[in-house]
């Protein structure tokens, strides 16, 4: 006959094994998701780190990676995904790049994908203005990151702009408020250096 508290702790030992056989699953399927050239592992820069410590204690502030090409901002963000997950976080990331961003934002307007990515718990905008802004992909930008700040949701943005104002003033406004995290990436290009 068992007690309570070996029910109890036997439980919860079940619970934890299901808690971290998801939690390979869910991360199996992002690694394999992952591009291949996203991969090699690195040291994470230390106000990334402290801002996915701050967004798994409840912070809604957004990210912002900005420099040169080549200098590790989209490896950055394929690794925030992956860590979050390793770390027990299991919320839709999608990591849109500025191409399908465009697709999504040009004429016929795909308003299903937007609203995915307007309600996703956590979203990377990658390569944002990597190609020519148009007014209609800056409009569908300034309402996607309100319609997240209006409801405190983080957005991550690299790019290699050398400031949001090509955004707009209340893309610029929306995403700086709460706290938003900026991250500077200089040097060389880390493909011209290992081709």
């Amino acid at each position: 006959m068992t007690t309570p508290e070996q029910r109890r702790a036997r439980h919860d030992a079940e619970q934890s094994a299901a808690r971290a056989e998801i939690r390979d699953q869910t991360l199996d399927r992002y690694l394999a998701r992952r591009p291949k050239a996203f991969a090699a592992d690195g040291a994470v820069r230390t106000e990334i780190r402290h801002w996915m410590d701050n967004f798994l204690a409840g912070s809604h502030a957004s990210l912002l990676l900005r420099g040169e090409p080549g200098t590790g901002k989209t490896w950055h963000l394929w690794k925030i995904g992956e860590l979050l997950i390793r770390r027990g976080w299991f919320g839709r990331f999608y990591l849109v790049s500025d191409f399908d961003f465009k697709a999504a934002a040009d004429r016929p307007v795909d308003r299903e994908k937007l609203r995915t990515w307007a309600e996703a718990p956590l979203l990377a905008l990658d390569d944002l203005g990597a190609s020519q802004l148009y007014p209609w992909t800056v409009d569908a930008i300034a309402q996607l990151i309100d319609t997240r700040w209006q409801n405190q949701l983080p957005t991550l943005i690299s790019t290699n702009l050398p400031t949001l104002d090509p955004l707009g003033p209340r893309t610029k406004s929306r995403f700086a408020d709460g706290g938003s995290t900026s991250a500077e990436f200089t040097g060389t290009d880390y493909r011209r250096t290992h081709a």
